[in-house]
């Protein structure tokens, strides 16, 4: 191999691993179907797996007081099924713990397992179930979650940074933070 061909194919590997990283973070992920009771849904940058939360939504239209989220995954990496978390997924991950903020204006606070310091509202918002959080500062309805995990972090994935989307209720913009962990 000459000079030329060294140079060149020197140039092709740094040009790949510079590229690499940037294809990763564009990777697409999908979009759960439309459900007319959906809060939010969590991806990760591992799988395109994605975690669901639902108002579990009684015959009268109110938040089951016991149970007021319905969490579920849609498992896209397999053959795109629902199923159910496990006890330790719940627990350490994408479960919650809830109070009632009202009862009787039918509104809650929910606390993600893995994440207990943002609160969650939950409540219904012109006859539909909404969940209300704050992102970059703003009062907003969270819509998706994204988790990136360092690459290969093993059995207990270490995330690098979350980021929160969501829609400002009252302006109807786009809202969008990213939290370093």
């Amino acid at each position: 191999m000459n000079y030329r061909h060294t140079f060149f194919f020197l140039f092709l590997l740094e040009l790949t691993s510079a590229l690499i990283p940037a294809f990763a973070e564009t990777r697409e992920f999908p979009v759960p179907p439309p459900a007319p009771n959906r809060l939010f849904y969590i991806q990760r940058s591992n799988n395109t797996n994605t975690v669901i939360y639902e108002a579990n939504v009684t015959g009268n239209r109110q938040l089951d007081a016991d149970d007021p989220v319905n969490v579920y995954w849609i498992r896209y990496a397999e053959r795109g099924q629902r199923e159910s978390l496990s006890m330790l997924q719940w627990k350490m991950a994408y479960g919650y713990k809830h109070k009632a903020v009202n009862r009787s204006e039918n509104r809650f606070e929910i606390y993600l397992n893995a994440f207990k310091k943002r609160t969650i509202w939950v409540d219904f918002q012109q006859g539909k179930p909404m969940a209300l959080t704050t992102i970059n500062g703003r009062k907003a309805c969270l819509q998706k979650v994204f988790v990136q995990i360092e690459p290969g972090s093993g059995l207990i994935p270490k995330v690098l940074y979350v980021e929160l989307f969501g829609i400002d209720p009252v302006a109807g913009v786009p809202v969008y933070e990213r939290m370093l962990v």
